[in-house]
Parts: structure tokens; sequence; C-alpha cells
């Protein structure tokens, strides 16, 4: 099970998720640290989390495993430049503004799950028939999709379960 909290009151990134680990997690003051791609953690807690933003929300998953995260509007516009970078087999899924933000973020959560950057993954992750592809070949990556007041949310990780909490 993970746990996803949420607000549409403004907020910084990591305000939000001091907040989110102080009051349902008793870690007093946690001072997050960020890998060498921006991915923020806790040192020496069995802990993970990685936040999300779009328009008015922003978003948290906190788990006791691994995990990527992402969410988009949708009351935006497929980005025709954005999508001349999905490969032929995910353009023929994309029919709707809808289907191309659930693979963006499918792919966004998928790379933010390795703590990777999107220029360094971008083009090496597909996202087709509900499975993530790197380099071609099939992965074990579990992505659950979910969509909520005009969001569409993307979970990678060991996750079948979720809990929503707006904050």
């Amino acid at each position: 099970m993970i746990d996803i909290f949420y607000t549409y009151d403004p907020t910084t990134s990591d305000d939000f998720i001091r907040m989110i680990l102080s009051r349902y997690y008793n870690i007093p003051k946690p001072v997050i640290c960020k890998s060498f791609n921006g991915k923020p953690f806790i040192e020496g807690r069995k802990i993970h989390f990685n936040l999300t933003h779009s328009k008015q929300i922003t978003a948290l998953a906190v788990g006791k495993k691994r995990v990527g995260f992402d969410c988009e509007s949708l009351t935006g516009k497929a980005r025709p430049a954005v999508l001349n970078k999905f490969t032929d087999r995910e353009k023929s899924e994309i029919l709707s503004v809808a289907d191309f933000y659930a693979h963006w973020t499918a792919r966004e959560s998928y790379i933010k799950f390795y703590g990777e950057t999107l220029a360094n993954l971008w083009r090496k992750v597909e996202f087709y028939r509900g499975n993530i592809y790197l380099r071609g070949e099939l992965t074990d990556a579990r992505i659950t999709q979910f969509e909520m007041d005009n969001y569409v949310f993307s979970i990678c990780g060991d996750y079948s379960k979720f809990n929503l909490r707006k904050v």
C-alpha cells in the first residue's frame, strides 16, 4: 500500500514533503537530501517518497519501497513537439489528451523511480499496452494509473493499492 497526499493550496515542494513526513510519519524536522539528479530522500530512514505537481496540485507518494510518481492536468493540450518523441507504437495508442498524459506520466514515473533525468532516459523509454520498455526490452516495472479531479496520475513501483488523502 502506498499513501498519496495531495493539496491544491500553494506550497513549496520541500515544505509539503516536510509537513507530510512530520505530521503523518513522525519524522520531526526531516532533513531532505537530494540524489545527484535531484530525487529527494531522507538519510537513514526506511521510507520512500516522490513528489509531483501540475497546475494547482501538489502530490506526494509515500511508501516502504522505492516509488516514482507523476501527474499532469488533463485540461492542457497534447504537445506536438513531445508527441513526436513518442514511439510509433505509443502514437498508435494516443488518441486523446488523456491518452497523451497517461503515456507521459507513465514514462516520467518510471524515470523518477530510478532517480534519472528526462534528458537521460526519455528517448530510451516506451510505455505500450500498459508496460514499460527500456531500449526496446520489456521491463518488470509496474505502473498503476488513475484519474482524479481532471488529473492523471502514474505510480511506478511494487504497489497494488493506494490510499488517497487530501491535506
